[in-house]
Protein backbone atom coordinates (compact mmCIF):
# COMPACT_ATOMS: atom_id res chain seq x y z
CA UNK A 1 0.00 0.00 0.00
CA UNK A 2 1.41 3.26 -0.89
CA UNK A 3 1.43 5.90 1.79
CA UNK A 4 1.30 9.74 0.83
CA UNK A 5 4.08 12.02 1.66
CA UNK A 6 3.06 14.70 3.89
CA UNK A 7 6.55 15.72 4.46
CA UNK A 8 6.04 19.02 2.34
CA UNK A 9 2.71 20.37 3.80
CA UNK A 10 1.02 22.84 1.40
CA UNK A 11 -0.33 26.34 2.59
CA UNK A 12 -3.83 24.68 3.77
CA UNK A 13 -6.08 28.17 2.48
CA UNK A 14 -4.55 27.72 -1.04
CA UNK A 15 -5.04 23.77 -0.95
CA UNK A 16 -8.13 23.76 0.46
CA UNK A 17 -9.30 27.53 -2.66
CA UNK A 18 -7.61 25.13 -5.17
CA UNK A 19 -10.51 21.98 -4.29
CA UNK A 20 -12.33 24.44 -6.74
CA UNK A 21 -10.74 23.22 -9.62
CA UNK A 22 -11.46 25.33 -12.98
CA UNK A 23 -13.84 27.27 -11.15
CA UNK A 24 -11.91 28.92 -9.33
CA UNK A 25 -11.43 31.85 -11.43
CA UNK A 26 -15.30 31.86 -12.16
CA UNK A 27 -15.89 32.26 -8.19
CA UNK A 28 -13.26 35.09 -7.77
CA UNK A 29 -13.89 37.18 -10.85
CA UNK A 30 -18.08 36.96 -9.12
CA UNK A 31 -16.70 38.28 -5.72
CA UNK A 32 -14.58 41.05 -7.20
CA UNK A 33 -17.87 42.14 -9.85
CA UNK A 34 -20.06 41.67 -6.41
CA UNK A 35 -17.18 44.01 -4.76
CA UNK A 36 -17.07 46.98 -7.46
CA UNK A 37 -20.49 46.85 -7.80
CA UNK A 38 -21.86 47.64 -4.51
CA UNK A 39 -18.63 50.24 -3.72
CA UNK A 40 -19.21 52.30 -7.24
CA UNK A 41 -22.37 52.39 -5.90
CA UNK A 42 -21.86 53.77 -2.72
CA UNK A 43 -19.21 56.39 -4.39
CA UNK A 44 -21.31 57.58 -7.11
CA UNK A 45 -23.90 58.22 -4.34
CA UNK A 46 -21.09 60.42 -2.45
CA UNK A 47 -20.38 62.23 -5.98
CA UNK A 48 -24.21 62.73 -5.65
CA UNK A 49 -23.90 64.56 -2.11
CA UNK A 50 -20.80 66.08 -2.90
CA UNK A 51 -22.54 67.92 -6.04
CA UNK A 52 -26.03 69.18 -4.06
CA UNK A 53 -24.02 70.26 -1.52
CA UNK A 54 -21.75 72.70 -3.27
CA UNK A 55 -24.54 73.68 -5.40
CA UNK A 56 -26.42 74.51 -2.40
CA UNK A 57 -23.29 76.51 -1.49
CA UNK A 58 -22.37 78.31 -4.00
CA UNK A 59 -26.50 78.59 -5.20
CA UNK A 60 -25.50 77.25 -9.02
CA UNK A 61 -27.83 75.18 -9.83
CA UNK A 62 -27.36 74.66 -14.06
CA UNK A 63 -26.82 71.15 -15.15
CA UNK A 64 -27.36 69.78 -11.61
CA UNK A 65 -30.88 67.84 -12.54
CA UNK A 66 -28.36 66.11 -15.37
CA UNK A 67 -26.15 65.10 -12.19
CA UNK A 68 -28.22 64.01 -10.58
CA UNK A 69 -30.08 61.40 -13.73
CA UNK A 70 -26.42 60.34 -14.75
CA UNK A 71 -25.38 59.52 -10.97
CA UNK A 72 -28.42 57.79 -10.43
CA UNK A 73 -28.47 55.71 -14.00
CA UNK A 74 -24.46 54.54 -12.05
CA UNK A 75 -25.85 53.69 -9.06
CA UNK A 76 -28.75 51.38 -10.53
CA UNK A 77 -25.97 49.82 -12.62
CA UNK A 78 -23.30 49.36 -10.09
CA UNK A 79 -26.15 47.44 -7.84
CA UNK A 80 -27.45 45.14 -10.96
CA UNK A 81 -23.96 44.86 -10.78
CA UNK A 82 -23.36 43.65 -7.15
CA UNK A 83 -26.66 41.36 -7.59
CA UNK A 84 -25.50 39.74 -10.46
CA UNK A 85 -21.95 38.97 -9.02
CA UNK A 86 -23.39 37.75 -5.60
CA UNK A 87 -25.78 35.40 -7.42
CA UNK A 88 -22.98 33.96 -8.91
CA UNK A 89 -20.75 34.02 -6.15
CA UNK A 90 -23.41 31.75 -4.47
CA UNK A 91 -23.63 29.01 -6.94
CA UNK A 92 -20.15 28.45 -7.32
CA UNK A 93 -19.18 28.27 -3.91
CA UNK A 94 -22.31 25.90 -3.20
CA UNK A 95 -20.66 24.04 -6.24
CA UNK A 96 -16.92 24.21 -4.41
CA UNK A 97 -18.47 22.87 -1.15
CA UNK A 98 -20.05 19.82 -3.23
CA UNK A 99 -16.95 18.97 -4.37
CA UNK A 100 -14.89 18.73 -1.54
CA UNK A 101 -17.72 17.14 -0.26
CA UNK A 102 -17.52 14.34 -3.07
CA UNK A 103 -13.76 14.17 -2.09
CA UNK A 104 -14.81 13.33 1.51
CA UNK A 105 -17.17 10.77 0.35
CA UNK A 106 -15.12 9.06 -2.51
CA UNK A 107 -12.51 8.51 0.26
CA UNK A 108 -14.19 7.12 2.45
CA UNK A 109 -15.12 4.18 -0.12
CA UNK A 110 -11.04 4.06 -0.65
CA UNK A 111 -9.94 3.57 2.67
CA UNK A 112 -8.75 0.35 3.54
CA UNK A 113 -11.08 -1.95 6.05
CA UNK A 114 -7.98 -1.43 8.79
CA UNK A 115 -9.18 2.21 8.99
CA UNK A 116 -12.63 1.08 9.87
CA UNK A 117 -11.65 -1.26 11.86
CA UNK A 118 -9.26 0.96 14.32
CA UNK A 119 -10.68 4.03 13.45
CA UNK A 120 -14.08 5.39 15.12
CA UNK A 121 -17.08 5.91 12.96
CA UNK A 122 -17.96 8.99 15.22
CA UNK A 123 -13.98 10.79 13.87
CA UNK A 124 -15.54 10.09 10.26
CA UNK A 125 -18.63 11.39 11.24
CA UNK A 126 -17.16 14.89 12.77
CA UNK A 127 -14.92 15.58 9.86
CA UNK A 128 -18.07 15.30 7.37
CA UNK A 129 -20.45 17.16 9.57
CA UNK A 130 -18.47 19.84 11.52
CA UNK A 131 -15.52 19.98 9.85
CA UNK A 132 -17.03 20.35 6.37
CA UNK A 133 -19.38 22.43 7.55
CA UNK A 134 -16.77 24.68 9.19
CA UNK A 135 -13.99 24.78 6.58
CA UNK A 136 -17.25 24.86 3.72
CA UNK A 137 -17.53 28.60 5.41
CA UNK A 138 -14.24 29.38 3.69
CA UNK A 139 -16.40 29.49 0.41
CA UNK A 140 -19.59 30.28 1.76
CA UNK A 141 -18.68 33.80 3.59
CA UNK A 142 -15.47 34.54 4.96
CA UNK A 143 -13.11 34.90 1.83
CA UNK A 144 -15.51 36.85 0.08
CA UNK A 145 -16.30 39.36 3.13
CA UNK A 146 -12.45 38.83 3.75
CA UNK A 147 -11.87 40.20 0.18
CA UNK A 148 -14.59 42.72 0.06
CA UNK A 149 -13.09 44.37 3.02
CA UNK A 150 -9.49 44.66 1.13
CA UNK A 151 -10.62 45.67 -2.18
CA UNK A 152 -13.57 48.18 -0.89
CA UNK A 153 -11.01 49.49 1.30
CA UNK A 154 -8.58 50.00 -2.62
CA UNK A 155 -11.53 51.00 -4.31
CA UNK A 156 -12.83 53.81 -1.26
CA UNK A 157 -9.28 54.83 -1.20
CA UNK A 158 -9.28 56.81 -4.67
CA UNK A 159 -11.86 58.83 -4.58
CA UNK A 160 -10.69 59.64 -0.61
CA UNK A 161 -7.20 60.41 -1.87
CA UNK A 162 -8.70 62.46 -5.02
CA UNK A 163 -11.17 64.50 -3.12
CA UNK A 164 -8.16 65.31 -0.33
CA UNK A 165 -4.97 63.37 0.33
CA UNK A 166 -4.15 64.71 3.49
CA UNK A 167 -7.72 64.14 5.14
CA UNK A 168 -7.75 60.81 4.21
CA UNK A 169 -4.27 59.80 5.34
CA UNK A 170 -5.13 61.35 8.49
CA UNK A 171 -8.51 59.15 8.67
CA UNK A 172 -6.39 55.93 7.10
CA UNK A 173 -3.60 56.74 10.31
CA UNK A 174 -6.78 56.36 12.65
CA UNK A 175 -8.14 53.12 10.34
CA UNK A 176 -5.18 51.50 11.31
CA UNK A 177 -4.43 51.12 14.36
CA UNK A 178 -8.19 48.86 13.93
CA UNK A 179 -6.34 46.29 11.99
CA UNK A 180 -3.35 46.04 14.31
CA UNK A 181 -5.62 44.91 17.52
CA UNK A 182 -7.45 42.48 15.33
CA UNK A 183 -4.69 41.01 13.84
CA UNK A 184 -3.23 40.08 17.58
CA UNK A 185 -6.67 37.77 17.56
CA UNK A 186 -5.81 35.69 14.53
CA UNK A 187 -2.95 33.01 16.14
CA UNK A 188 -5.14 32.26 19.10
CA UNK A 189 -8.25 31.79 17.61
CA UNK A 190 -6.66 29.64 14.57
CA UNK A 191 -5.84 27.32 17.75
CA UNK A 192 -8.78 27.61 19.90
CA UNK A 193 -10.65 26.20 16.92
CA UNK A 194 -8.64 23.30 15.89
CA UNK A 195 -8.46 22.22 19.48
CA UNK A 196 -12.87 23.04 19.21
CA UNK A 197 -12.53 20.51 16.31
CA UNK A 198 -10.70 17.72 17.84
CA UNK A 199 -13.23 18.06 20.78
CA UNK A 200 -16.39 17.62 18.68
CA UNK A 201 -14.87 14.52 16.90
CA UNK A 202 -14.36 13.42 20.80
CA UNK A 203 -17.89 14.50 20.89
CA UNK A 204 -19.31 13.16 18.17
CA UNK A 205 -17.75 9.47 19.48
CA UNK A 206 -19.65 9.72 22.55
CA UNK A 207 -23.01 10.46 20.72
CA UNK A 208 -22.73 7.09 18.25
CA UNK A 209 -21.61 4.84 21.33
CA UNK A 210 -24.65 5.40 22.95
CA UNK A 211 -27.09 5.34 20.19
CA UNK A 212 -25.20 2.49 18.39
CA UNK A 213 -25.62 0.26 21.92
CA UNK A 214 -28.95 1.57 22.96
CA UNK A 215 -29.94 -1.91 23.67
CA UNK A 216 -27.23 -2.46 25.71
CA UNK A 217 -27.40 0.90 27.54
CA UNK A 218 -30.74 0.90 28.36
CA UNK A 219 -30.31 -2.56 29.80
CA UNK A 220 -26.78 -2.44 31.70
CA UNK A 221 -25.14 0.25 33.91
CA UNK A 222 -23.08 1.07 31.12
CA UNK A 223 -25.55 3.87 30.29
CA UNK A 224 -25.06 5.90 33.30
CA UNK A 225 -21.00 5.45 32.26
CA UNK A 226 -21.51 6.37 29.03
CA UNK A 227 -23.44 9.62 29.92
CA UNK A 228 -20.99 10.60 32.22
CA UNK A 229 -18.14 10.64 29.44
CA UNK A 230 -20.65 12.33 27.61
CA UNK A 231 -20.89 15.20 29.93
CA UNK A 232 -16.88 15.67 30.09
CA UNK A 233 -16.55 15.43 26.56
CA UNK A 234 -19.50 18.20 26.21
CA UNK A 235 -17.98 19.91 29.52
CA UNK A 236 -14.68 20.18 27.38
CA UNK A 237 -16.10 21.64 24.10
CA UNK A 238 -18.09 24.12 26.17
CA UNK A 239 -15.09 25.86 27.89
CA UNK A 240 -13.64 25.76 24.51
CA UNK A 241 -16.75 27.43 22.56
CA UNK A 242 -16.81 29.88 25.54
CA UNK A 243 -13.31 30.88 24.77
CA UNK A 244 -14.24 31.56 21.18
CA UNK A 245 -17.14 32.99 22.04
CA UNK A 246 -15.29 35.26 24.59
CA UNK A 247 -12.63 36.15 22.02
CA UNK A 248 -15.46 36.99 19.25
CA UNK A 249 -17.31 39.02 21.68
CA UNK A 250 -14.44 41.03 22.72
CA UNK A 251 -13.08 41.63 19.32
CA UNK A 252 -16.80 42.64 18.47
CA UNK A 253 -16.78 44.95 21.61
CA UNK A 254 -13.03 46.21 20.40
CA UNK A 255 -14.80 47.44 16.86
CA UNK A 256 -17.90 48.73 18.17
CA UNK A 257 -15.72 51.33 20.51
CA UNK A 258 -13.45 52.13 17.83
CA UNK A 259 -16.31 52.32 15.43
CA UNK A 260 -17.16 55.16 17.60
CA UNK A 261 -13.86 56.62 18.39
CA UNK A 262 -13.50 56.87 14.84
CA UNK A 263 -15.92 58.70 14.20
CA UNK A 264 -15.68 61.58 16.77
CA UNK A 265 -12.10 61.56 15.38
CA UNK A 266 -13.34 62.16 11.57
CA UNK A 267 -15.56 65.32 12.97
CA UNK A 268 -12.43 66.63 14.78
CA UNK A 269 -9.82 66.36 12.17
CA UNK A 270 -13.08 67.48 9.87
CA UNK A 271 -14.06 70.79 11.54
CA UNK A 272 -9.86 71.42 11.90
CA UNK A 273 -9.25 71.18 7.80
CA UNK A 274 -12.35 73.55 7.50
CA UNK A 275 -11.25 75.95 9.47
CA UNK A 276 -8.20 75.75 7.97
CA UNK A 277 -9.54 75.82 4.52
CA UNK A 278 -8.09 72.97 3.18
CA UNK A 279 -11.44 71.21 2.20
CA UNK A 280 -15.02 72.43 1.20
CA UNK A 281 -17.96 71.29 2.95
CA UNK A 282 -18.98 69.26 -0.44
CA UNK A 283 -15.49 67.63 -0.51
CA UNK A 284 -15.67 66.83 3.42
CA UNK A 285 -19.36 65.52 3.03
CA UNK A 286 -18.38 62.99 -0.05
CA UNK A 287 -15.16 61.76 2.16
CA UNK A 288 -17.44 61.45 5.21
CA UNK A 289 -19.54 59.42 2.98
CA UNK A 290 -17.67 57.17 1.85
CA UNK A 291 -15.63 56.94 5.41
CA UNK A 292 -18.80 55.82 6.60
CA UNK A 293 -18.33 52.16 4.43
CA UNK A 294 -14.90 52.66 4.23
CA UNK A 295 -14.52 52.55 8.49
CA UNK A 296 -16.81 49.50 8.17
CA UNK A 297 -15.05 47.61 5.80
CA UNK A 298 -11.77 48.03 7.66
CA UNK A 299 -13.62 46.71 10.84
CA UNK A 300 -14.20 44.16 8.85
CA UNK A 301 -11.14 43.00 7.61
CA UNK A 302 -9.71 42.77 11.49
CA UNK A 303 -12.66 40.77 12.02
CA UNK A 304 -12.63 38.34 9.39
CA UNK A 305 -8.72 37.37 8.99
CA UNK A 306 -9.34 35.23 12.27
CA UNK A 307 -12.77 33.73 11.79
CA UNK A 308 -11.18 33.06 8.46
CA UNK A 309 -8.05 31.14 10.30
CA UNK A 310 -10.53 29.45 12.23
CA UNK A 311 -12.17 27.92 9.18
CA UNK A 312 -8.50 27.29 7.94
CA UNK A 313 -7.58 24.94 11.03
CA UNK A 314 -11.21 22.33 10.38
CA UNK A 315 -9.93 22.73 6.62
CA UNK A 316 -6.50 20.97 7.63
CA UNK A 317 -8.26 17.73 9.24
CA UNK A 318 -9.94 17.66 6.54
CA UNK A 319 -6.33 17.45 4.58
CA UNK A 320 -4.92 15.06 7.08
CA UNK A 321 -8.56 12.92 6.40
CA UNK A 322 -7.74 13.04 2.40
CA UNK A 323 -4.11 12.34 2.99
CA UNK A 324 -4.87 8.98 4.57
CA UNK A 325 -3.25 5.90 3.33
CA UNK A 326 -5.47 4.32 0.26
CA UNK A 327 -6.43 0.81 -0.68
CA UNK A 328 -3.95 0.13 -3.41
CA UNK A 329 -6.51 -1.03 -6.87
CA UNK A 330 -4.21 -3.97 -7.37
CA UNK A 331 -1.28 -5.63 -4.77
CA UNK A 332 1.65 -4.58 -5.79
CA UNK A 333 3.71 -7.35 -5.40
CA UNK A 334 2.71 -10.57 -6.72
CA UNK A 335 1.47 -12.92 -3.82
CA UNK A 336 3.22 -16.14 -5.47
CA UNK A 337 6.39 -13.82 -5.84
CA UNK A 338 6.57 -14.86 -9.55
CA UNK A 339 6.71 -12.54 -12.43
CA UNK A 340 3.64 -11.54 -14.19
CA UNK A 341 1.47 -13.27 -11.14
CA UNK A 342 1.71 -17.16 -13.14
CA UNK A 343 1.30 -19.58 -10.71
CA UNK A 344 1.41 -23.37 -10.75
CA UNK A 345 -2.00 -23.72 -9.45
CA UNK A 346 -4.42 -25.45 -11.75
CA UNK A 347 -7.04 -23.05 -13.37
CA UNK A 348 -9.62 -25.87 -12.25
CA UNK A 349 -8.54 -24.76 -8.52
CA UNK A 350 -11.18 -22.41 -7.19
CA UNK A 351 -9.90 -21.10 -4.60
CA UNK A 352 -6.40 -22.00 -2.97
CA UNK A 353 -4.11 -20.45 -0.11
CA UNK A 354 -0.19 -20.70 0.23
CA UNK A 355 1.56 -20.48 3.10
CA UNK A 356 -0.49 -17.76 4.50
CA UNK A 357 1.15 -16.14 7.43
CA UNK A 358 -0.71 -13.04 8.30
CA UNK A 359 -0.96 -10.83 11.75
CA UNK A 360 -2.46 -7.61 12.79
CA UNK A 361 0.39 -6.78 14.73
CA UNK A 362 3.72 -7.91 13.65
CA UNK A 363 4.72 -9.94 16.79
CA UNK A 364 1.40 -11.83 16.76
CA UNK A 365 0.66 -14.10 14.14
CA UNK A 366 -3.68 -15.08 13.32
CA UNK A 367 -2.35 -17.37 10.46
CA UNK A 368 1.27 -19.12 10.09
CA UNK A 369 1.75 -20.56 7.22
CA UNK A 370 -1.73 -22.12 6.35
CA UNK A 371 -2.60 -23.80 3.22
CA UNK A 372 -5.66 -24.90 1.37
CA UNK A 373 -7.07 -25.47 -1.90
CA UNK A 374 -10.46 -25.94 -2.94
CA UNK A 375 -11.53 -27.59 -6.66
CA UNK A 376 -14.64 -25.56 -8.79
CA UNK A 377 -17.95 -26.96 -7.63
CA UNK A 378 -16.77 -28.36 -3.91
CA UNK A 379 -18.74 -26.94 -0.74
CA UNK A 380 -15.66 -26.62 1.86
CA UNK A 381 -16.90 -25.77 5.68
CA UNK A 382 -14.38 -24.32 7.72
CA UNK A 383 -14.42 -24.67 11.53
CA UNK A 384 -11.93 -24.39 14.24
CA UNK A 385 -12.53 -22.05 17.84
CA UNK A 386 -13.23 -18.88 18.56
CA UNK A 387 -9.95 -16.85 17.71
CA UNK A 388 -8.21 -19.30 15.11
CA UNK A 389 -8.53 -16.84 12.72
CA UNK A 390 -11.99 -18.15 10.27
CA UNK A 391 -13.18 -14.10 10.31
CA UNK A 392 -9.58 -13.17 9.77
CA UNK A 393 -9.11 -15.78 6.96
CA UNK A 394 -12.64 -14.58 5.39
CA UNK A 395 -11.39 -11.27 5.28
CA UNK A 396 -8.21 -11.75 3.41
CA UNK A 397 -9.99 -14.09 0.73
CA UNK A 398 -12.37 -10.96 -0.23
CA UNK A 399 -8.61 -8.86 -0.05
CA UNK A 400 -9.42 -6.68 2.74
CA UNK A 401 -6.24 -6.88 3.99
CA UNK A 402 -3.32 -8.37 2.70
CA UNK A 403 -0.71 -11.36 3.77
CA UNK A 404 2.71 -10.28 5.60
CA UNK A 405 3.78 -13.77 3.43
CA UNK A 406 2.38 -16.56 1.51
CA UNK A 407 -0.33 -15.35 -1.04
CA UNK A 408 -3.89 -16.43 -2.46
CA UNK A 409 -5.05 -18.07 -5.61
CA UNK A 410 -8.79 -17.60 -7.63
CA UNK A 411 -9.26 -19.64 -10.58
CA UNK A 412 -5.33 -20.40 -11.04
CA UNK A 413 -4.60 -16.14 -10.84
CA UNK A 414 -2.77 -14.89 -7.98
CA UNK A 415 -4.86 -12.09 -6.35
CA UNK A 416 -1.79 -9.53 -7.45
CA UNK A 417 -2.60 -10.46 -11.31
CA UNK A 418 -6.04 -8.36 -10.90
CA UNK A 419 -7.35 -6.06 -9.49
CA UNK A 420 -9.34 -5.57 -5.97
CA UNK A 421 -12.39 -4.83 -8.09
CA UNK A 422 -11.81 -7.47 -10.39
CA UNK A 423 -11.42 -10.15 -7.32
CA UNK A 424 -14.35 -9.07 -5.49
CA UNK A 425 -16.31 -9.33 -8.98
CA UNK A 426 -15.69 -12.84 -8.72
CA UNK A 427 -16.91 -13.82 -4.88
CA UNK A 428 -20.29 -13.24 -3.55
CA UNK A 429 -20.29 -12.46 0.13
CA UNK A 430 -23.15 -13.55 3.12
CA UNK A 431 -21.77 -11.84 6.67
CA UNK A 432 -23.24 -13.47 10.06
CA UNK A 433 -24.45 -9.98 10.22
CA UNK A 434 -25.82 -8.50 6.72
CA UNK A 435 -26.19 -4.99 6.45
CA UNK A 436 -29.11 -3.89 5.11
CA UNK A 437 -29.37 0.28 4.00
CA UNK A 438 -31.61 2.48 4.80
CA UNK A 439 -33.46 2.05 1.36
CA UNK A 440 -36.31 0.06 -0.21
CA UNK A 441 -35.80 -3.98 0.06
CA UNK A 442 -35.76 -4.34 -3.83
CA UNK A 443 -32.97 -1.60 -3.89
CA UNK A 444 -30.57 -3.27 -1.15
CA UNK A 445 -31.14 -6.91 -3.35
CA UNK A 446 -30.59 -4.34 -6.38
CA UNK A 447 -27.21 -3.40 -5.22
CA UNK A 448 -25.70 -7.33 -5.55
CA UNK A 449 -25.65 -6.34 -9.56
CA UNK A 450 -22.53 -4.60 -9.94
CA UNK A 451 -22.39 -3.97 -13.56
CA UNK A 452 -26.15 -1.43 -13.62
CA UNK A 453 -27.79 1.44 -10.88
CA UNK A 454 -30.03 -0.46 -8.89
CA UNK A 455 -33.15 1.93 -10.34
CA UNK A 456 -31.82 -0.14 -13.53
CA UNK A 457 -31.94 -4.00 -12.39
CA UNK A 458 -35.27 -4.94 -14.08
CA UNK A 459 -37.34 -5.93 -11.14
CA UNK A 460 -38.43 -9.53 -12.56
CA UNK A 461 -34.91 -10.23 -11.67
CA UNK A 462 -34.51 -9.07 -8.14
CA UNK A 463 -38.05 -10.92 -7.77
CA UNK A 464 -36.24 -14.00 -9.08
CA UNK A 465 -33.69 -13.76 -6.26
CA UNK A 466 -35.91 -13.02 -3.95
CA UNK A 467 -37.36 -16.50 -4.63
CA UNK A 468 -34.51 -18.63 -4.50
CA UNK A 469 -33.24 -17.09 -0.96
CA UNK A 470 -36.89 -18.17 0.52
CA UNK A 471 -37.44 -14.33 0.76
CA UNK A 472 -40.24 -13.47 -1.65
CA UNK A 473 -43.19 -15.00 0.83
CA UNK A 474 -42.48 -12.60 3.27
CA UNK A 475 -41.47 -9.52 1.44
CA UNK A 476 -44.98 -9.45 -0.09
CA UNK A 477 -46.62 -9.88 3.53
CA UNK A 478 -44.74 -6.74 4.34
CA UNK A 479 -46.98 -3.08 4.01
CA UNK A 480 -45.33 -2.18 0.89
CA UNK A 481 -43.57 -5.47 -0.41
CA UNK A 482 -40.83 -4.88 -2.03
CA UNK A 483 -41.05 -0.91 -1.62
CA UNK A 484 -40.81 -1.60 1.94
CA UNK A 485 -37.50 0.52 3.48
CA UNK A 486 -36.59 -2.24 6.64
CA UNK A 487 -35.48 0.99 8.96
CA UNK A 488 -31.73 1.48 9.85
CA UNK A 489 -29.77 -1.20 9.40
CA UNK A 490 -32.72 -3.18 8.55
CA UNK A 491 -33.96 -3.11 11.92
CA UNK A 492 -37.62 -3.61 11.48
CA UNK A 493 -37.16 -7.28 10.23
CA UNK A 494 -35.92 -10.57 11.79
CA UNK A 495 -32.49 -11.80 11.59
CA UNK A 496 -33.86 -14.84 9.54
CA UNK A 497 -35.16 -12.34 7.36
CA UNK A 498 -32.06 -9.88 6.65
CA UNK A 499 -29.97 -13.13 5.80
CA UNK A 500 -32.61 -14.06 2.88
CA UNK A 501 -32.52 -10.68 1.68
CA UNK A 502 -28.35 -10.92 1.89
CA UNK A 503 -28.54 -14.12 0.49
CA UNK A 504 -31.12 -13.13 -2.75
CA UNK A 505 -28.21 -10.43 -2.93
CA UNK A 506 -25.48 -12.83 -3.36
CA UNK A 507 -28.07 -14.30 -6.15
CA UNK A 508 -28.36 -11.15 -8.22
CA UNK A 509 -24.06 -10.81 -8.17
CA UNK A 510 -24.41 -14.61 -9.53
CA UNK A 511 -20.33 -14.61 -8.41
CA UNK A 512 -18.57 -18.07 -8.42
CA UNK A 513 -17.47 -18.29 -5.30
CA UNK A 514 -19.35 -17.42 -2.91
CA UNK A 515 -18.05 -17.07 0.86
CA UNK A 516 -20.68 -17.35 3.92
CA UNK A 517 -19.45 -16.37 7.57
CA UNK A 518 -21.09 -17.96 10.23
CA UNK A 519 -24.81 -17.55 8.00
CA UNK A 520 -26.79 -19.07 10.03
CA UNK A 521 -25.49 -19.33 13.47
CA UNK A 522 -27.73 -16.76 15.51
CA UNK A 523 -31.01 -18.07 14.03
CA UNK A 524 -33.40 -20.20 15.12
CA UNK A 525 -34.62 -23.73 14.00
CA UNK A 526 -37.00 -22.38 11.08
CA UNK A 527 -35.01 -19.57 10.08
CA UNK A 528 -31.87 -21.77 9.71
CA UNK A 529 -33.84 -24.37 7.83
CA UNK A 530 -35.33 -21.65 5.12
CA UNK A 531 -31.85 -19.97 5.29
CA UNK A 532 -30.45 -23.63 4.49
CA UNK A 533 -32.60 -24.07 1.90
CA UNK A 534 -32.01 -20.74 0.52
CA UNK A 535 -28.29 -21.70 0.80
CA UNK A 536 -28.34 -24.53 -1.02
CA UNK A 537 -29.97 -23.53 -3.93
CA UNK A 538 -27.69 -20.79 -4.16
CA UNK A 539 -24.67 -23.13 -4.02
CA UNK A 540 -25.78 -25.32 -7.24
CA UNK A 541 -22.92 -24.71 -9.69
CA UNK A 542 -20.60 -22.40 -7.41
CA UNK A 543 -17.44 -23.32 -5.02
CA UNK A 544 -18.59 -22.40 -1.85
CA UNK A 545 -17.09 -21.99 1.26
CA UNK A 546 -18.77 -21.86 4.74
CA UNK A 547 -17.03 -20.90 7.87
CA UNK A 548 -19.82 -22.68 10.29
CA UNK A 549 -19.67 -24.14 13.10
CA UNK A 550 -23.04 -25.33 13.71
CA UNK A 551 -23.24 -29.27 13.17
CA UNK A 552 -26.25 -29.27 10.66
CA UNK A 553 -24.25 -26.59 8.59
CA UNK A 554 -21.18 -28.52 8.54
CA UNK A 555 -22.78 -31.90 8.17
CA UNK A 556 -23.99 -30.34 4.37
CA UNK A 557 -19.99 -29.97 3.40
CA UNK A 558 -18.42 -31.89 0.87
CA UNK A 559 -15.33 -31.62 3.24
CA UNK A 560 -14.31 -29.77 6.49
CA UNK A 561 -11.14 -27.51 6.84
CA UNK A 562 -10.46 -27.44 10.69
CA UNK A 563 -8.11 -24.72 11.37
CA UNK A 564 -6.51 -24.59 14.97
Amino acid sequence: MMKKDNSKKPNIFFWFMGLMGSRLPIYLLAIVVSIVGFAGSKIANAWLIKDIMEAAQTRQTDGLLMTVAVNFVVIVLAMFTWRFGIIRYNIEAKRGIARVEKQVFAKVLRLPMSYYENKHSGDFMSKLVYDMERAGDIYGSRLRRLLDGILTTMIYMIPMLWLNWRLTLCLLFVSGLSFVVNSVFIKPMKTVGGRLSAKTSVLMEKITNILAGMETTKIFPTGRQLLNEYDVANEECYKLQKKTNVMSSALDSFNSLFDLLSGLAFLGVGVFFIAKNMVTLGELTAIYSIYGAFRYVVLEIGKYIPQLMNCVANAERIYEFLQLEEEPERYTRNDDGKAGGQSAVSADCALAARDVTFGYEDEKKVLDKFSMKITKGEFVAVTGKSGCGKSTLAKLILGFYRPKEGGFFIEGTSYGAMSLHELRDKIGYVPQEPYLFEASIAENIAYGMSSMAPENVPMEKIIEAAKAANAHEFIMKLPKGYDTVPGERGNTLSGGEKQRIAIARAVLKNAPLLLLDEATSALDNESERLVNEAIERLCENRTTIMIAHRETTIARADRVVAME
